[in-house]
Order: structure tokens, then C-alpha cells, then sequence
């Protein structure tokens, strides 16, 4: 049987070549941005990708550019799945606000409330310090030191750990500033969080948030545990599929969340598509509304949109681009923004990796702004 391996914690991509590929005829007033997608596509560092703006619930420009990776020549779609990576932290948060809403959590909870470790936290010289809150954590303000999982040693045991494994370890090293006063880019604040919301309920995180976010929204296609049909169509795996049986993949696939049964990324770990991430992007701008339904009220979904003390331009998992602009990039190369005064999303996705991508992720999200502002 051949080895196939799943590993959805993004490591890094390098590109060899692209080409560039329009599907439809662009109206004039999208030129610009269907040029610089072409161009940005066609430098070799981002092999393909999307770029989907949509006002009001109409889509306004859906395009796609280039080839799933540098080594096909299957073409990339407007539905092509990708890991999402930091994207995730937002969706996490927004779960966090479901749950607020129904009273199981609040967004001033001391972590320490769920996770007796968190009572015991001490600063790295030794002396004790409180507990930070759900919110921090989110904000990246909890005091905790920063850093992405990519950052960890191969050795760390946080990677071998379960939800509740992780928690713990991450409270057993201590904080490295005191909560609210200091932001620092992490995702373990984002793990003790998602072992909180599996206390509160007493389901597993994933769960959760497949009942109580994703199942609501239809965002049929978003998983920490993506299936054969959607791996056969992500740029990243549908290469080491290749050429295997159905049983083959079946079985690493089976493996795969064996694995992820005990521990999921929640400030990094979701596979999305264009589609589905619209759809979350949506509720925001509609103040927490989804098919007609108040998933979330109003004053608890714009706790997520404020800068809370210590932030630097960040709200509850969400950026804060000004001009009521909220969204998130990821590390594989993506982005998704909503404007919530005018109803306006946009969602740009590659897996080319946040630098290479940045041409397209920072060019095109500025561009698509300013065409639809004008």
C-alpha cells in the first residue's frame, strides 16, 4: 500500500510555476482585479487560486487562476477546498459567541473557571498571576507567549497530546506578561478556549462546532476532518492520493482522524472553501442573522469587532481593518474580509503560503474594496 500522509498544520509551500486561466468574461469596472489576480498567479510563487467578491448576497466577481499545484495540470475552481489556517481563529470565536448567546460561556470567563490548572498560573519569574479570560485568550491578549504550532519543536509533547493534554501543558509553562496588558500572537490561548467550550458542553470541540455553527450556516464543506471527495480536490492532497485505490485512501483518511479525534487546531486547523466562507462571513454583516433565523443577537456578535485593552488592532479573533473592515489572513495563503456597514465580502484563497501570496491575499483585497467603494 502506498504511504499516504495527512497533515493539515501548515508547513509551508514552494511553487515552481502557474498559469493563469479566466473562466468568464469580466466587466469592465473588475478588469483591474481580474488582471492583478492573472499576474499574480502567472509570477510562479502561487501556483493557482481564487478570488470571490460578493455585495449584498450577489456575487460580483468568481474567479479562479492557475492549477491546483506545481506539479498538474488540474485546473483550480471557484469550489476548490483549502486549508485555511489562520481563518479558523475567527470561526472559532464566532462559535464562542453561539455559545455565549445560549448562555453556556461568557466572554469574561476566567479560562481558570472550566480548567482548574488556570488558577494555579505563575509568570515566568515564578510569581503568581490571575487567570485570563475567554475574551483575552481570543484577543491574544492573554499573556501567554507567541507563536503558531509550526513553531514547536518536533519533540513537544503538546503534539502528541489530547484537547484537555494541551490545556494543561500550556498553563503548566506559565504566562510571560500578565493578562489584558500585552498582545502576543499565539494559538494557545485559541486551545484553551476550544478545551473550555468542551467542558461547558461536554462535547468535543469539532462537534460543536459542526452543530452549533457550521450545520446552521450549510457550510457543508468546512471540517477539521475533510472527506475522500473534498481531498481529491485540495490542492495539497489530491497529489499524494493519486494513483492510490479508494480503500487506500479510505483507510490514511480513517487514520488521519484517529489522530484528530484527540486533539483539532482551533486557531488553525480548518479545511473551507470560497463558498462556505462567504456564508460565515455573511452572518457577520447581516449582525448575526442566518437564513432568516438570529443565530446570534446583535450586541454579542459586535463583542467580537471591539479592540479590548492591550490589542493591537484585533478584536475577539477577528483583524480590525478600519472602516468597519473585520476579517482574518491564514499562514497557507488565504484571506477573508467582510465589510459590515455595506454588506461586502471578500474572499481570496491560495495555498502558495502568506508571503508568496501576498501580491494577490493584500493586493486584491485592497483593489476589490476600492472598486466596490467607488
Amino acid at each position: 500500500m502506498k504511504h499516504i500522509i495527512f497533515q493539515f498544520t501548515y508547513i509551508g509551500i514552494l511553487a515552481t510555476s502557474a498559469t493563469g486561466f479566466e473562466k468568464d468574461e469580466v466587466s469592465a469596472r473588475w478588469k483591474p482585479l481580474n488582471e492583478l489576480a492573472k499576474k499574480a498567479v502567472s509570477s510562479a510563487k502561487i501556483p493557482g487560486g481564487s478570488v470571490c467578491v460578493v455585495e449584498k448576497g450577489s456575487v460580483v466577481f468568481n474567479q479562479s487562476y492557475g492549477v491546483l499545484n506545481d506539479k498538474t495540470t488540474k485546473l483550480w475552481q471557484s469550489s476548490t477546498p483549502v486549508l485555511i489556517a489562520s481563518i479558523t481563529k475567527p470561526i472559532t470565536a464566532t462559535l464562542v459567541a453561539v455559545l455565549v448567546e445560549q448562555k453556556k460561556l461568557s466572554f469574561d470567563d476566567p479560562i481558570s473557571k472550566y480548567i482548574p490548572e488556570y488558577s494555579k498560573l505563575k509568570l515566568r519569574d515564578g510569581s503568581a498571576v490571575r487567570s485570563p479570560t475567554i475574551a483575552e485568550c481570543l484577543s491574544h491578549t492573554s499573556g501567554f507567549p507567541g507563536g503558531n504550532m509550526g513553531d514547536l519543536p518536533r519533540n513537544s509533547p503538546i503534539l502528541k497530546a489530547d484537547q484537555a493534554e494541551v490545556a494543561k501543558l500550556i498553563a503548566k509553562r506559565g504566562l510571560v506578561a500578565k493578562p489584558g496588558k500585552r498582545f502576543a500572537y499565539t494559538f494557545r490561548g485559541y486551545a484553551a478556549v476550544a478545551r473550555c467550550i468542551e467542558v461547558a458542553t461536554g462535547r468535543r470541540f469539532a462537534e460543536q462546532l459542526n452543530e452549533k455553527l457550521l450545520k446552521p450556516l450549510g457550510m457543508a464543506e468546512t471540517s477539521f476532518f475533510p472527506g475522500l471527495e473534498v481531498l481529491k480536490r485540495h490542492p495539497r492532497y489530491s497529489q499524494r492520493i493519486a494513483g492510490s485505490s479508494k480503500e487506500e485512501v479510505k483507510s490514511a483518511i480513517s487514520n488521519f482522524r484517529a489522530k484528530l479525534d484527540r486533539f483539532v487546531s482551533s486557531s488553525g486547523g480548518l479545511v473551507s472553501t470560497s463558498n462556505d466562507l462567504v456564508k460565515f462571513l455573511r452572518l457577520h454583516s447581516l449582525r448575526g442573522k442566518a437564513n432568516d433565523k438570529q443565530l446570534i443577537s446583535s450586541n454579542v456578535i459586535s463583542r467580537l469587532y471591539q479592540k479590548p485593552p492591550g490589542s493591537r488592532e484585533y478584536g475577539l479573533g477577528f483583524k480590525l481593518f478600519g472602516d468597519e473592515t473585520v476579517g482574518h489572513g491564514g499562514a497557507s495563503g488565504t484571506s477573508a474580509i467582510v465589510n459590515l456597514k455595506h454588506d461586502r465580502v471578500v474572499v481570496i484563497l491560495t495555498q502558495a503560503g502568506s508571503k508568496n501570496a501576498r501580491p494577490l491575499t493584500g493586493g486584491g483585497r485592497r483593489l476589490a474594496l476600492e472598486i466596490l467603494s467607488k
